[in-house]
């Protein structure tokens, strides 16, 4: 058998063998049962043990805030329209998908509309217009107390323009509008439910989705960086682990974990991770890429003097216990 230095001298000056050992490493994946990959008895203690470590680790919170502060201190927005970042024969594929037809369902529909904060709103929208409707009606109305033969439509401006009198001196009058808002706040929300629910207004969804499109794409990025900069990294990082710590207190992760695991198993069978991507071109348009990843990967962490050290011991048999930590010694 050559020694130690021959063949790290072999893989660094022969490219043929990391090649090899790359190609070898892609064939061994895409001849491997999918469901090895995702074997619930294995992976569920690894993903409920890795997010209670993540979560029970001190400077996880502090870590989080300075990636998004690095993160959005390198964002730079660009000159132009978000439009303009988008190749162009992406546009009209956008604009065909939402135009597509879709009616939500009226339990759906009245889920997100039937708020207490949309109520509000509306009430608040409501009783505003109409307010300032009838203070107004006085200074749009004609006077029609000379208008000669005005009969019924005269005696109408007359009514009306009295009640707009009234707005402004009767405080009473704000109260009934306020309670007929009230009345027809309710209303309003199952007209929302109604028409967005009902499949004729179908092409009016669209519509909107494609207007929101539109306008979306025609902002400058500075508006959307606009946006982003809001965001306080510190009050992020803390809710992302404050959600972190509740997923992983849950006494139902484990059971959840393996159950999703379990099902993604049982719909695998036997089926191997190339006969998955099988007719998918995947595998011909993917492997070239990953095969000269690993090759180039290989070469800096075969060649390394770490690598080096870890082969003198498996020739020679000498492997310290110090080196293998205790968890990683298969039972």
């Amino acid at each position: 058998m050559p020694h130690v230095p021959a063949l790290l001298a072999r893989l660094r000056d022969e490219p043929r063998y990391l090649a090899a050992l790359a190609a070898l490493l892609v064939d061994e994946v895409l001849a491997a049962p999918a469901r090895r990959f995702i074997d619930p008895v294995r992976l569920t203690p690894l993903v409920v043990t890795g997010l209670q470590a993540v979560a029970a680790a001190p400077g996880h919170a502090a870590w989080l805030e300075q990636r998004l502060r690095d993160a959005l201190g390198r964002l730079r927005p660009r000159q132009g329209t978000v439009r303009a970042r988008l190749p162009g024969d992406l546009l009209p594929l956008l604009r065909t998908v939402v135009r597509r037809p879709y009616t939500p369902s009226r339990a759906l529909v009245r889920a997100v509309v039937d708020q207490a904060t949309v109520r509000d709103l509306s009430r608040t929208i409501l009783h505003t217009t109409l307010l300032d409707f009838a203070r107004k009606v006085g200074s749009i109305l004609p006077d029609t107390s000379k208008i000669p033969g005005a009969g019924v439509t005269s005696k109408l401006f007359g009514v009306a323009k009295g009640v707009a009198s009234v707005v402004g001196l009767d405080a009473s009058v704000e109260e009934r509008v306020r309670g007929f808002v009230d009345g027809a706040v309710g209303r309003v929300i199952d007209m929302i439910v109604d028409r967005v629910s009902d499949p004729r207004h179908a092409g009016e969804g669209a519509a909107f989705r494609a207007d929101v499109l539109a306008a979306m794409l025609d902002l400058p990025e500075s508006a959307l960086h606009a946006e982003l900069v809001k965001l306080d990294p510190a009050v992020v990082a803390a809710d992302v682990q404050a959600a972190l710590v509740a997923v992983a207190a849950w006494d139902r992760l484990p059971a959840e974990v393996e159950a999703v695991l379990t099902e993604a198993v049982a719909g695998l069978g036997d089926v191997t991770v190339g006969e998955l991507l099988a007719g998918s071109g995947e595998v011909e348009a993917w492997r070239g890429a990953v095969e000269a990843e690993l090759r180039y990967h290989l070469g800096l962490g075969l060649t390394g003097p770490r690598f080096a050290a870890w082969l003198e011991h498996l020739v020679a048999g000498t492997l310290p216990e110090d080196h293998v930590p205790a968890d990683s010694v298969a039972k």
